[in-house]
């Protein structure tokens, strides 16, 4: 099946709302025949755009990824190997601008993920999470060292978490005692991890939450959501702040034609705030951005199709009218947000009389590209001492602000050291009007070789150089 990409700058607004809480920089950046379904995007530390979607008519169901910088979009790449059958992916990003990818099979019941290395650019093999336990609605974490943190739920009605720690798959973790599906999970910098899941009792649904460290169990099920009706599709993420924030919809069982889209931060505050009221809406998705502040994204219209998406925010201090834009049978849209002010939500729609199916995203602003260089004339002494009684080698590091950055969005800097044939380690952050740093050694018989990055204020990194 063909794949093309573009930009097009076309989009239909039918709620306006003040400049800062609606959606406006309409960009197309994939097309394809048929019917594309199922997106999800994340921003990367330098403001590019990552965006996953499912083809539900191209031979094998395949998976697709591209990216946006703001103005072009990369050749779509399919990310499931030849006859693989990939469904309703998932994508993450950490600081350090690495892309985890994840879908589910249902020939073996299977969750696959593959990992984008922004060193080499490449992606790298096919990977299983799991076999054998399901393989519906995969959402996939990448914390910035390197461990991964997946949920999905199974067509039989249980919910399952596994980590990948320190490069050693943990065993999955069945999360429902009961009938139940539909859930997520995120992990804060402060180590974290917080899953959400839909779980049955009695005749309705209700929400529970959990959460763990990496060297800890998960918590006991706490019940989210309490009352009458049931409640469907809970996602969750966590802020700069490091507080959860879980969005679900609540559905009144006598009406059944829709649901009321809530919010609630878990083992923070009980209060349940009405975002959006009843309309037909569903699977509501979630970012917060630099300043704490929440945005929201749902389908609108029915559960299998769909005829658009309904967004608000919080910027101002109060939720913002309902915008929504319009789409044809986009079956959820997915939302992300970035340390720099980005904001976007991307789409599926399928036109009718061509038979294709183009890719939108749609952000509050034109989006913004950060690059960050390393720093400038990095310089090192080394000086031995002490030889014949206590040897001490001493190494004197100074470095310079690189011009080329933007002072207002940098941390400081990341110090590195290697040893021998070793890899660089990361040894000491320093802030941003810190430009020298002294190391002591007792041990001179191991080579060492020190590096510095400039760290941004997202947590993302520049190139290392060397001194």
């Amino acid at each position: 099946m063909k794949k093309t990409a573009g930009f097009v700058l076309a989009i239909v607004l039918l709620v306006a709302a003040s400049f800062g809480q609606s959606l406006g920089n309409g960009a197309q950046v994939a097309e394809s025949d048929g019917k594309l379904r199922w997106s999800q995007c994340a921003f990367g530390p330098d403001g590019v755009l990552h965006v996953i979607y499912g083809d539900d008519t191209d031979t094998g169901d395949s998976i697709w990824y591209v990216n946006f910088n703001g103005s072009t979009s990369s050749t779509p790449l399919a990310l499931t190997p030849s006859g693989m059958r990939g469904t309703r992916p998932g994508i993450g990003v950490n600081r350090k601008g690495s892309v985890i990818a994840a879908w589910g099979t249902g020939a073996d019941k299977g969750i696959y993920m593959r990992i984008y290395n922004p060193q080499t650019k490449t992606w790298g093999a096919t990977e299983a999470v799991e076999i054998g336990y399901g393989f519906e609605e995969p959402a996939p974490v990448l914390d910035d060292i390197g461990n991964i943190y997946v949920f999905w739920s199974d067509a039989n009605g249980y919910a399952y978490t596994r980590l990948k720690i320190n490069g050693v798959w943990e065993n999955h973790v069945r999360m429902t005692a009961g009938y139940g599906k539909q859930g997520g999970i995120t992990v804060g910098t402060d180590g974290w991890i917080w899953t959400v899941w839909r779980e049955k009792i009695g005749s309705n649904y209700k929400n529970f939450w959990s959460k763990r460290t990496k060297t800890t169990a998960w918590t006991g099920a706490t019940i989210l959501t309490s009352g009458g009706g049931s409640s469907s599709h809970p996602i969750i993420t966590v802020g700069p702040n490091n507080v959860p924030v879980v969005v679900w919809g609540d559905i009144d069982q006598a009406l059944e034609n829709g649901c009321e889209v809530k919010l609630m931060r878990p083992g923070i505050d009980t209060t349940r705030e009405l975002l959006i009221p009843f309309a037909m809406q569903h699977y509501p998705r979630v970012a917060v951005d630099a300043n704490n502040k929440i945005h929201v994204a749902l389908q609108l219209g029915g559960g299998d199709y769909g005829d658009g998406f309904r967004y608000t925010n919080n910027v101002t201090g109060s939720w913002s009218p309902v915008q929504t834009i319009l789409g044809s049978l986009p079956k959820l849209p997915g939302i992300s947000a970035d340390p720099f002010g980005n904001v976007a939500v991307c789409q599926t729609s399928y036109v009718t009389a061509t038979n294709k199916t183009k890719v939108h995203i749609y952000s509050l602003t034109a989006l913004s590209l950060h690059y960050f260089y390393p720093p400038t004339s990095p310089a090192s002494t080394i000086q031995t001492k002490g030889v014949r009684k206590v040897p001490e080698v001493s190494y004197s590091l100074s470095w310079a602000a690189n011009p080329l950055n933007n002072d207002q969005y940098l941390q400081g800097y990341v110090i590195y050291v290697k040893e021998g044939t070793g890899a660089y380690q990361p040894l000491l952050t320093v802030n941003k009007a810190t430009f020298t740093a002294l190391f002591k050694y007792t041990d001179l018989s191991k080579k060492r070789r020190f590096a510095i990055t400039t760290l941004a204020v997202g947590g993302g990194e520049s190139d290392l150089v060397e001194f």
